[in-house]
C-alpha cells in the first residue's frame, strides 16, 4: 500500500504526464456496476485502489480523465451494502473496516473541497445513507457504528432538505432530548429570554428548575439580565452537594441517572453530537431546528457541573470501567461544547435574542471551564481537551459583535484565569494544558481588544497583576511558620510574562513591568525565595522583546543583582540565606542575561547589551578575583553562554573603540587565568622547571597546567561559550606604544595583595609553565624569565583565543556570508606579529602562538578530509580563505610577517595540494600583488621590488606544481585568468602573468620544470592535457607544449564565443525579440543515443513565445543531435564545426548560470548532458580531444559544475563499457595477433575487418582516461564515490 501510495501523491503532481499509470490504479478498483451486485465481496487489493484514488482527488482536481471520480461515486452510493461483512474480504476486521472508512471519508472531504461537482453529486445521496446507518436495527452495529464514527469526523456534503431529516433522525434515535417533532421545540427554545429552561418531558422539580437557573445572582448589562452565579457556587444548592439526608439523595438520584447511561449509548451520543456540529456548520438549517439543538447541546452542558462535582468514591463502579465512562462522558461534553460554539455563526449577529443568547452561552462555557478546572478528572487528557474547546468557544464570544461583548467576558474571564493559576504547576517547562490554553485564549482576547476597546483590556491585566501584590496574612498564623508564597502568584507572573510575549506590545510592557521591579526592589520579592527567581524569569522574558526603556530598566536591576550576589558571597550574612539565593547567581539571571541576549534584534541594543555584558564581566573577574580560596570560575562561567550569544553576529575584523577591544583583552584574561577555555594542549612537553621550581606552588600549579591540557573542569556549556566567543574577538592588541601601559593595565585587574598579583613570583612562575605548555613547548620557561606574571596571563588568553579560533570551526570569524580572505582567523593572530618594539622573549611567544595556531588549523582540515556534501564545500571555502590570507599578507612591510606568510602558505600548500586549483587561490597570486603594492601610502622601491621578486617566485612554483599534476585543470584555469586579465586596463598584471608563463613548457619528453615523476609524466594525462590546452597537436606523436602561446590562442577563442553570445542577446533584447512560426523539425537521435536518458526533449522547450535562451538551446541541442546522427551513420566528424558548435553552446551556459527559471534550468541541463554524452558516443579521438577542451572550461570557469560533469561521464564510461565500445570492446577477433592467426587456428573463412576501426575508440577512451586521471588529482578525496564506480567496471 505504501507503494501505491508514493505512485499515487506522483501522478497528483503531474496527472497528464502519467495517465497510463492513473488508469493502472482505476482498473484495479472494482469493475463499473459489479457493486451493485448484493453478492460482492471486495479484495483487498481493490480496497487500497480505491483508497489510491481518493487521495488522487484529494490532491489533484483533474478535470480530463473522468473515471477516477465515477469510481469513488460508485462505491459511496455502494456503502450500505458494506454494512455486512460479506461484503469485506475474508477475515478484515472490524479495526481495519474502520481505518478504511476513515482514510476514505478524509480523503473524499479533501477533494470535495477541491471540487465543486464532486461535492454536488456526493450531497445529493449522501444524507440518505447516513440516515440509513443511523436508523438501522441490526443486531450487529459493529460496522455501522465504524462508519457513523468515519463521519462524524470526516462528514461529507449534504443538501439542505436531508441535513434537516438528518438532523430529526439523530435527535430522535440517539436519546439527546429530542422532542417529538420540531414543532414541540419551538416553544422551549423560545423561552431563553428567560435565562431558564424547562427540562425536557415536563419534570418541573424543583431541584430541576434550580439546576438550570443561572439567574441566582444577576447584573443588569445594557437593560438585560443575566446570571453571572457559577454552577459550581450554587452546586451544594441546586444539586444537593450540601451536608444533609435531602442533598444526599439528590447526589444519588444525579449518579443513579448518569450511571443508567451505557457507554455505547454514550458513545452514540457523541456521534450524534459530532454530525449535528458538522451539520450546523456546513448546511443552512431552519430557525426551528437550529434552536432545538442549540438547546439539547446546552442541556448537555448544563449537566457538566453536576457529572464534574461527583466525588470518585460515589461512583458505583471503579477502575477501568468508571474511567472509561468518565472518558466517554467527557467526550459527549466535548461534542456538546462544539455544537455550541459552531451554533452561534447561524445566529443573526445585529438581533437583540442574539446578544442574550451569546451571553448566556458565555456564562454556560465559563461555568462549564470552571467545573473543569476543580474537577478530580483535571489531569485527564480528554479533561483537558474539553477545557480548551470550552476556551475556544469563549474567545469565539469574545471577537462576535465587533466585540460588544468584550467588557463583560472579561470581568468573568478574570477569576478563571486566577483559578487556573491557582491548579497549574508551579515548576517546570510546563505549567499544563490547561494553563496553556488560558494564556493563549487571554492573549488572543487582548490583541483583540488592544484596538477595538482598551480600557477593559488595561482593567483586565492591571487586575491580574495587582494579584502578585497581595501579602499574606500572617497575624492569623500565630504559632505557626511563615506561610510559602501562593501557587496562584507565582504562576501569574508566568502568565503574565506569557501574555507580554506573546502580544509584544511596549505599552502592555510598561503596565507590568514597573510593579515587577518595584516589587523585586521593595516588596515581598526583594529577598531571595521563589518568588523573587520568579519575578527575574519574568523581566528578562519582557526585556528580550527590545523595547528600550524596559529592556534598560531590566539590564540595570539583574546586573546589580548579579554584583550583588557576588560581593556577598563568603560573608557572614551569605551564610543564612536562602538556597533560592544561589539558585538565583548561578541559574535564574544567568539564563535571563542569555534570553536577553537571544531575542534582542535592534543593533543599536545589541551594541549596548554586549558592551553591558563585557563590563560585568569584568567586574565580576575582578570581584571574584579577591575570593580567597575560591575559584572565579565558579561567578564567571555562568555568564559566558549570554556573552557567546550576544557577540554571535559581532564583526570582529571592523574598527572597534578601543574601550570594547579592552573588555574583551579583560574578559579573555579572566578566563585564561580561572581556566575556563577549552584545554588547547593534548599531550603538553613537561620540562624541567616544573618539577623544580613549583614545589611551593601547589594546587595552583596543576590547575594552570589541567586547563591547558585538559580534562576540562568546569561544566561543558562554558566551554562551547568560550570557543564562540572566540569567534567574535577581535585581536587583543590594545596598546600600540610601549608594554608598560599595558602592564600597568593588567596589573589593575587584580586587586591587591591577590596571591595571583604581579608582585607574587610562585603565581607568576605557574602562568610561564602553563604559557609554555599552551605553546608546545616552543618556548621554554627560561626563556620568559623577563616576562612578568600579568604579561605571561596575558599572552596565555592571547595563545587560548588564537587556537581556539581555529579548533572550534577551522579559523573563520564572524562577519559576512561570503567567506573570503577576511574572514580568516590568520588575519587576527598575524595583529600580534605588527606590534612595535616587542621584546624578544615576547616576540617569541607571539611567533609561537601563529605557529600553533596554524598546526591546529591544519589539524582542523585533515580530520575532515573525509568528509563530502556541504561540510567538505565548508572545509574547501575554509582552506581557501586561509589561503588567499596567506597570499596577500605576502606583501605586508614588516619583514617577519612576510617570512612566516611564505611558510606557512607552502606547508599548506604541501599538505593540501586541492589549493593549487582553487581560482580564488590563483586570482590573489596573479593579481592581488599589483593591487596591494598600488594601494601603498608609502613609495618604497626596495620594498616594492622585494615583494614582487617573492610573488613571482612562489607564482612560478605554484603553477609549475599545479601543471605537474593536473595540467589539464591548471590550463584551463590559467586561460581563464588570460581572459580576466584581458579586460583590465592597466597593462601590469596581464605582463606579470605573460613573463611568468612564457618561460613554462610540458610535454611528452623530458620535463625540466620539476623533479622526479608526477600525475603530468603519464602518457594519458599529457594527451589529455594538450587537448585540454586547445591547441592543434597530433596527440600520437611527441609534443612540447608551450603554456603561454596555446594558452593566450585558446583564452582569445573563449572571449570570442563569449563575445558571440553576449552579442547576439543585445541583439536579440534590442529588437524585442520574436514569436517564430512553425518550430523546427528535429533529428531522432537513433537508438543508441536514446539510451542516455536526455532528459527533455526540444520540443518540450518550445513555448509560444520563445526567449533568447531558449532558441540557442535548441539550435545547438538540434545540431549536437546532428553530429550524433552523422556519426551513428558512419559518417565522418567535422572536427571544426563540432568545436565550433561546442565552444559555443559552453559559452551560453556559462553566461546563464545564475538564472532559476525552470525551462532554463531544464534546457541548460539537457545542453550539458549532450557536452558531455556526445563525445562519450561519437567515440573517436577528435570527438574526444573537444570534448576535453570543453569539459576542461566548463569545470575550470565554472567550478560549481565539476560535480554535474564528472557524474554524467561516469555515467557515458559505465555506458561505454556496457555497450562493449573502444577500450572494453571484449571481443578479440578484431585485434591483437588473434586476428591474425584466426585464419591458422580455426577452419572457416577469416572474420571481416569492423566498418569503424576499433583503434579510434581505444585512443579516444585513452585521452578519456587521462581526463579522469587530472580530476582526480584537483578533487582528491571529494569524488572518490564517482571513480569507485568507475573503476569497478575498469577491466582491463
Amino acid at each position: 500500500m505504501e507503494a501505491l501510495i508514493e505512485l499515487c501523491d506522483i501522478i497528483a503532481q503531474n496527472p497528464a504526464l502519467f495517465t497510463e499509470k492513473l488508469s493502472w490504479i482505476c482498473s484495479r478498483c472494482p469493475p463499473p456496476g459489479s457493486l451493485q451486485v448484493g453478492s460482492y465481496r471486495v479484495t483487498r487489493p481493490q480496497l487500497n485502489a480505491i483508497l489510491a484514488v481518493a487521495r488522487f482527488l484529494s490532491k489533484c482536481n483533474y478535470q480530463a480523465d473522468s473515471r477516477p471520480k465515477l469510481v469513488v461515486i460508485e462505491f459511496i452510493r455502494s456503502i450500505p451494502a458494506s454494512f455486512k461483512h460479506s461484503f469485506w474480504p475474508q477475515s478484515f476486521p472490524i479495526e481495519a473496516i474502520s481505518t478504511f472508512y476513515s482514510d476514505f471519508l478524509g480523503y473524499i472531504v479533501k477533494a470535495t473541497d477541491l471540487s465543486g461537482d464532486l461535492a454536488g453529486e456526493i450531497a445529493s445521496f449522501m444524507g440518505d445513507i447516513v440516515i440509513s446507518a443511523s436508523t438501522t436495527n441490526a443486531n450487529d452495529t459493529g460496522i455501522y457504528r465504524a462508519f457513523l464514527i468515519a463521519v462524524s469526523q470526516n462528514c461529507m456534503p449534504i443538501v439542505t432538505s436531508e441535513a434537516e431529516r438528518l438532523v430529526a433522525c439523530l435527535l430522535d434515535q440517539f436519546g439527546v432530548g429530542s422532542p417529538s417533532s420540531p414543532r414541540e421545540a419551538v416553544p422551549a427554545a423560545s423561552e431563553t429570554s428567560s435565562a431558564q429552561d424547562s427540562p425536557p418531558a415536563g419534570n418541573h422539580s424543583k431541584g430541576a428548575d434550580d439546576a438550570t437557573t443561572l439567574s441566582s445572582r444577576n447584573t443588569v448589562i445594557n437593560g438585560s439580565s443575566i446570571g453571572w452565579k457559577s454552577s459550581i457556587d450554587q452546586m451544594g444548592i441546586n444539586f444537593g452537594f450540601n451536608d444533609g439526608v435531602g442533598g444526599t439523595a439528590l447526589v444519588n438520584q444525579q449518579i443513579a441517572a448518569f450511571e443508567e447511561e451505557t457507554v455505547e449509548s454514550l458513545e452514540k451520543q457523541e456521534i450524534a453530537l459530532r454530525l449535528l456540529g458538522h451539520i450546523v456548520d456546513k448546511v443552512p438549517i431552519k430557525a426551528g431546528l437550529l434552536e432545538l439543538v442549540r438547546m439539547v447541546s446546552k442541556r448537555q452542558l448544563q449537566s457538566l457541573t453536576a457529572f464534574l462535582k461527583i466525588r470518585k468514591r460515589d461512583w458505583s463502579e471503579q477502575g477501568a470501567s468508571l474511567k472509561a465512562r468518565i472518558n466517554t462522558k467527557l467526550s459527549v461534553f466535548r461534542a456538546a461544547a462544539q455544537l455550541q460554539i459552531k451554533s452561534l455563526a447561524s445566529m443573526d449577529s445585529d438581533g437583540k435574542s442574539s446578544k442574550r443568547l451569546l451571553l448566556e452561552t458565555l456564562a454556560l462555557l465559563i461555568d462549564a471551564a470552571e467545573a473543569c478546572l476543580l474537577s478530580i478528572w483535571r489531569k485527564l487528557r480528554i479533561c483537558e481537551d474539553l477545557f480548551t474547546c470550552l476556551l475556544s468557544g469563549i474567545s469565539h464570544v469574545a471577537v462576535t459583535r465587533g466585540g460588544q461583548l468584550l467588557r463583560v467576558l472579561l470581568i468573568r474571564l478574570k477569576p478563571l484565569v486566577l483559578t487556573t493559576c491557582a491548579q497549574a504547576d508551579t515548576w517546570g517547562n510546563s505549567q499544563g494544558a490547561m494553563f496553556e490554553s488560558v494564556t493563549k485564549t487571554s492573549c488572543e482576547i487582548i490583541e483583540f481588544g488592544w484596538s477595538k476597546d482598551r480600557a477593559p483590556v488595561d482593567t483586565f491585566i492591571m487586575g491580574l497583576a495587582a494579584s502578585i501584590r497581595e501579602r499574606n496574612d500572617y497575624e492569623e498564623q500565630d504559632g505557626k511558620e511563615k506561610q510559602t508564597i501562593p501557587v496562584v502568584q507565582l504562576n501569574v507572573i508566568r502568565l503574565l510574562a506569557d501574555l507580554n510575549v506573546s502580544v509584544n506590545k511596549a505599552e502592555m510592557v510598561d503596565m507590568i513591568l514597573p510593579l515587577f521591579i518595584e516589587s523585586l526592589e521593595e516588596g515581598d520579592a526583594s529577598t531571595p525565595g521563589l518568588l523573587r527567581i520568579r519575578l527575574l524569569d519574568a523581566v528578562s522574558h519582557m526585556a528580550s522583546l527590545g523595547f528600550e526603556k524596559s529592556y534598560r530598566e531590566t539590564v540595570v536591576l539583574m546586573t546589580r543583582s548579579y554584583l550583588n550576589k557576588i560581593s556577598n558571597i563568603g560573608s557572614e550574612e551569605s551564610k543564612t540565606l536562602a538556597p533560592e539565593a544561589t539558585t538565583e547567581r548561578v541559574e535564574t539571571l544567568p539564563a535571563g542575561f542569555l534570553l536577553i541576549a537571544s531575542g534582542l534584534t535592534s543593533p543599536k541594543l545589541r551594541s549596548d547589551y554586549r558592551h553591558r555584558l563585557l563590563s560585568l564581566c569584568s567586574d565580576v573577574g575582578l570581584a571574584a578575583e579577591s575570593q580567597s580560596g575560591r575559584s572565579g570560575a565558579d561567578f564567571l562561567g555562568p555568564l559566558l553562554p549570554a556573552v557567546a550569544e550576544i557577540c554571535s553576529d559581532f564583526d570582529p575584523t571592523i574598527d572597534i573603540e578601543p574601550s570594547l577591544l579592552k573588555l574583551f583583552r579583560n574578559l579573555w584574561f579572566y578566563v585564561a587565568l580561572f581556566g575556563l577555555a577549552p584545554p588547547i594542549q593534548k599531550n603538553p612537553l613537561p620540562t624541567k622547571s616544573n618539577t623544580t621550581s613549583l614545589n611551593g606552588v601547589g594546587s595552583m600549579s596543576a590547575m594552570a597546567l589541567q586547563a591547558v591540557s585538559g580534562p576540562y573542569m568546569w561544566n561543558s556549556l562554558w566551554s562551547s561559550a568560550v570557543q564562540r566567543v572566540a569567534q567574535g574577538t577581535p585581536p587583543l592588541v590594545v596598546s600600540s606604544v610601549k608594554w608598560l601601559e599595558d602592564e600597568l593595565e593588567l596589573n589593575a585587574l587584580h586587586n591587591p595583595g591577590s596571591r595571583r598579583g604581579s608582585g607574587n613570583e610562585k603565581a607568576a612562575i605557574v602562568q610561564r609553565t602553563a604559557l609554555s605548555a599552551a605553546l608546545g613547548g616552543r618556548v621554554d620557561i627560561a626563556s620568559m624569565s623577563t616576562i612578568s606574571g600579568v604579561k605571561a596571563t596575558y599572552l596565555l588568553a592571547v595563545a587560548f583565543l588564537e587556537i581556539i579560533r581555529f579548533s572550534s570551526n577551522g579559523g573563520v570569524l564572524n562577519g559576512q556570508t561570503s567567506l573570503s580572505a577576511s574572514r580568516s582567523a590568520f588575519g587576527c593572530v598575524f595583529e600580534y606579529l605588527k606590534t612595535p618594539n616587542l621584546t624578544q622573549a615576547v616576540s617569541q611567544c607571539l611567533t609561537a602562538i601563529v605557529h600553533r595556531a596554524f598546526e591546529t588549523a591544519v589539524s582542523w582540515l585533515e580530520d575532515r578530509i573525509s568528509d563530502t556534501g556541504n561540510e567538505a564545500e565548508l572545509r574547501d571555502s575554509t582552506l581557501s580563505a586561509h589561503a588567499c590570507f596567506l597570499i596577500k599578507s605576502m606583501s605586508q612591510r614588516e619583514e617577519n610577517v612576510r617570512d612566516i606568510s611564505v611558510s606557512l602558505l607552502v606547508q599548506l600548500r604541501d599538505k593540501f595540494p586541492q589549493i593549487l586549483w582553487n581560482s580564488s587561490c590563483l586570482d590573489s597570486l596573479l593579481f592581488s600583488v599589483n593591487t596591494d603594492l598600488s594601494s601603498s601610502l608609502v613609495n618604497d622601491p626596495a620594498w616594492v621590488a622585494t615583494v614582487r621578486s617573492l610573488y613571482q617566485r612562489i607564482v612560478r612554483e605554484w603553477i609549475t606544481n599545479s601543471l605537474s599534476y593536473a595540467p589539464c585543470t591548471s590550463q584551463g584555469l590559467l586561460q581563464e585568468k588570460l581572459c580576466k586579465a584581458n579586460t583590465w586596463q592597466r597593462g601590469q598584471p596581464a605582463t606579470d602573468v605573460v613573463s611568468l608563463l612564457s618561460e613554462m613548457r610540458i610535454g611528452t619528453g623530458k620535463n625540466d620544470c620539476w623533479v622526479g615523476i608526477r600525475t603530468a609524466n603519464i602518457p594519458a594525462v599529457m594527451a589529455a592535457a594538450a587537448a585540454a590546452s586547445g591547441g592543434n597537436l597530433k596527440l600520437t606523436e611527441a609534443f612540447n607544449l608551450e603554456v603561454l602561446s596555446t594558452g593566450i590562442v585558446s583564452a582569445t577563442a573563449k572571449c570570442n564565443h563569449a563575445g558571440e553570445i553576449a552579442g547576439m542577446r543585445r541583439l536579440y533584447n534590442s529588437i524585442g525579440g520574436f514569436q517564430p512560426g512553425t518550430p523546427p523539425t528535429v533529428i531522432g537521435l537513433g537508438i543508441g543515443l536514446q539510451r542516455l536518458k536526455s532528459g527533455v526533449s526540444p520540443q518540450q522547450l518550445q513555448p509560444e513565445s520563445e526567449s533568447f535562451n531558449e532558441l540557442l538551446l535548441m539550435k545547438f541541442v538540434r545540431q549536437l543531435q546532428q553530429f550524433v546522427n552523422v556519426a551513428e551513420k558512419g559518417g565522418e566528424l567535422d572536427k571544426t564545426s563540432f568545436r565550433e558548435t561546442c565552444s559555443q553552446a559552453t559559452a551560453l551556459l556559462l553566461s546563464d548560470l545564475a538564472s532559476d527559471s525552470k525551462p532554463n534550468m531544464e534546457g541548460f541541463s539537457q545542453l550539458l548532458r549532450l557536452l558531455c554524452w556526445c563525445p562519450a558516443y561519437i567515440s573517436t579521438p577528435d570527438a574526444m580531444e573537444i570534448g576535453i577542451f570543453v569539459w576542461t572550461w566548463l569545470v575550470s570557469a565554472a567550478p560549481q559544475l565539476g560535480s554535474l560533469v564528472l557524474a554524467e561521464l561516469v555515467d557515458a564510461w559505465l555506458w561505454t563499457i556496457d555497450t562493449k565500445r573502444g577500450l572494453f570492446a571484449s571481443d578479440v577477433r578484431y585485434s591483437g595477433p588473434a586476428a591474425k592467426l584466426r585464419p591458422h587456428l580455426f577452419p572457416g573463412e577469416p572474420v571481416v575487418q569492423p566498418d569503424k576501426d576499433p583503434i579510434q575508440g581505444i585512443i579516444a577512451h585513452r585521452l578519456w582516461l587521462g581526463f579522469f586521471i587530472d580530476r582526480f588529482e584537483v578533487r582528491n578525496g571529494s569524488i572518490v564515490y564517482l571513480f569507485l564506480s568507475l573503476l569497478l567496471y575498469f577491466k582491463i
